[in-house]
């Protein structure tokens, strides 16, 4: 097994989770802004509270999918949470066809699926390994 194949899967699972750290840091910079926005989502649940559990995950549900514990319900975690995000804050079937606000949801709405498809690859090829197996690029044996 070469590093190619030894480090890809790696860099694939860095990729996937590379926006959310950054959008749990502008949840913090733009705390005020982030609250009103979860206060409107319509949920029967504090924006604050939404915002904890949230950035919660987005920070630590990175680290786990990045070093790769805890990958399958973690990765199956942020399945919900991208299908949750992607109908709450961009119901792009509210505004009218091809307009400006159909097309600032419609995307994002769309981004979070294509998240979504790439959680469900890691959960799928996920497996239970030691916590010593992620800081190794050690061959894993082939089962």
């Amino acid at each position: 097994m070469n590093i190619v194949d030894r480090s890809l899967p790696f860099v694939a699972r860095f990729c996937l989770i590379l926006l959310f750290p950054f959008s749990a840091l502008d949840k913090i910079v733009d705390y005020g802004n982030a609250v009103a926005q979860a206060d409107a989502s319509g949920m029967p649940v504090p924006g604050w509270l939404l915002l904890l559990l949230g950035g919660c995950l987005e920070v630590f549900g990175s680290l786990g999918i990045l070093l790769n514990l805890y990958a399958r319900p973690l990765a199956l975690l942020f399945c919900f949470y991208c299908i949750t995000t992607a109908v709450l804050f961009h119901n792009f079937w509210i505004y009218p066809f091809g307009g400006a606000d159909w097309q600032a949801n419609f995307w994002p709405f769309l981004k979070n699926f294509g998240l979504v498809g790439g959680f469900l690859f890691v959960a799928a090829n996920a497996r239970m390994e030691p916590l010593s197996r992620a800081f190794t690029f050690a061959p894993r044996p082939r089962s």
